[in-house]
């Protein structure tokens, strides 16, 4: 029966998938590529390469490329952590959402209010060995995900990030000039997280008359690496996206009170506190297209990539980091929600995270939190 709905409206979901989601079709590739080129402002290259407007980011690295020297006489803070890109040399970040991570939440979070049966769901789980509860979470969240966005779409998901990472960094490069149309571009590939952050790092590198230069020479390899999956109500999510940030109102914080969030084996499901339903039986409804859903991909890619920054100081360039190197980008897609049920079948990637760059903040955000509760907790008795 789910391979018949999969198969019956495959057709139907992919005819109205967005122009960025269409970007993600490996045999529309070279269609879209020149759709894009004739409607962005900026052109986009298979080199990724970075389309530059500032006249003085062109002499950089156009013919005086080869006499830029280097220097180590800038501040410590240029040689590693001046902007949020990681080097070949550095360990991968470590993420929030680890498959243990999420079980655990599941079963001792009291204030998300997962009932008594659904943490039994979760905490049987964890006598499964960590690859078993790997391959079962993939297996889960990938037949929610085909129930939802269309087997199309979930195919070509590598392909699509693919295509996505070169024109992202040849976007950033461009924002570092002060191009407002870089800058206009990604708030429509990024999410709104992910393009605060890094705006905050670009305009730290302007006051500090540092330029960014990210090349994508190419695109060796592309799996995926983990899946996961929210299911039930966007509010519930959308309230939930934000605890801890400056944006959490009390609105939101009132739409988490009324909701109860179960998460098991990468999916978080999300239900009314009065609702009699459960865990297994809102995802079963969920795997036949039956609620709302979004998708997160963590897209694993080998690129053969350079990354540069270059100051400019005394009417002279100078190389303060210098990466050009084979190495592994993790790349998180997040889909919008799709409500199959109600007759919504359009939707849109967008950019997440890069490297794990907000995941890993707020992974160590909450461990920090807990930190101090605990020892609030033991000065307490």
């Amino acid at each position: 029966m789910i391979n018949a709905l999969y198969n019956g409206s495959c057709c139907q979901r992919q005819a109205s998938l967005s122009l960025f989601a269409r970007r993600f079709s490996k045999h529309n590739r070279i269609h879209n590529n020149r759709c894009a080129a004739a409607q962005n402002r900026s052109t986009f290259s298979n080199t990724g390469a970075p389309h530059l407007n500032s006249t003085q980011f062109m002499k950089v690295f156009g013919a005086e490329a080869a006499k830029i020297r280097r220097d180590f006489g800038y501040p410590a803070k240029y040689h590693a952590g001046s902007f949020p890109w990681l080097l070949s040399a550095e360990r991968q970040r470590i993420p929030m959402e680890d498959l243990d991570a999420s079980i655990l939440s599941a079963v001792n979070s009291v204030q998300h209010g997962a009932s008594f049966g659904d943490r039994i769901v979760g905490a049987s789980t964890q006598f499964f060995p960590l690859a078993a509860r790997r391959r079962l979470a993939h297996t889960l969240n990938m037949r929610i995900a085909r129930a939802a966005l269309g087997t199309a779409a979930m195919d070509s998901v590598c392909d699509g990030a693919a295509d996505v990472l070169p024109r992202v960094a040849s976007l950033l490069s461009s924002a570092s000039s002060g191009d407002a149309d870089a800058a206009e571009e990604l708030s429509h590939i990024f999410t709104r997280s992910l393009l605060a952050r890094y705006m905050r790092d670009l305009d730290s590198l302007r006051k500090d008359n540092v330029l960014l230069a990210l090349e994508i020479h190419s695109v060796e390899d592309a799996r995926i690496h983990q899946l996961r999956t929210q299911t039930g109500p966007e509010e519930a999510f959308a309230a939930l996206d934000n605890i801890g940030t400056a944006s959490s109102t009390l609105s939101a914080g009132l739409t988490r009170q009324n909701y109860r969030y179960t998460s098991v084996l990468g999916n978080t499901h999300a239900a009314p506190c009065q609702s009699p339903s459960t865990w297994p039986g809102d995802v079963a409804a969920a795997m036949g297209g039956q609620m709302p859903v979004r998708v997160r991909v963590d897209v694993e890619l080998m690129v053969n990539m350079r990354y540069r920054l270059i100051g400019r100081h005394d009417e002279s360039a100078r190389t303060i980091v210098d990466d050009d190197a084979m190495r592994n980008v993790m790349l998180t897609l997040e889909s919008s929600f799709v409500a199959t049920h109600q007759g919504q079948t359009s939707f849109e990637w967008r950019v997440a995270d890069v490297d794990y760059l907000l995941s890993s903040e707020q992974r160590i955000e909450n461990e920090l939190v807990e930190a101090t509760r605990v020892d609030e907790n033991k000065f307490s008795t």
